[in-house]
């Protein structure tokens, strides 16, 4: 996972990344399963300030 920095503190925090399940679903049923990788994210969340935004 790549680290950002936060738009409210600067300070570096982990980008948030896929669920479980929908990395499952995509290589199981790839190709078709690449779509559930576009229904969300998990968002990125400072550890610092607390502070979530869609990264």
């Amino acid at each position: 996972m790549a680290n950002l920095s936060c738009p409210k503190c600067s300070e570096l925090t982990k980008k948030g990344g896929y669920k479980a399940w929908q990395i499952i679903v995509a290589i199981c049923f790839f190709p078709l399963g690449l779509l559930a990788l576009l229904a969300d994210k998990n968002p990125t969340t400072c550890q610092k300030c607390s502070h979530t935004w869609q990264a």
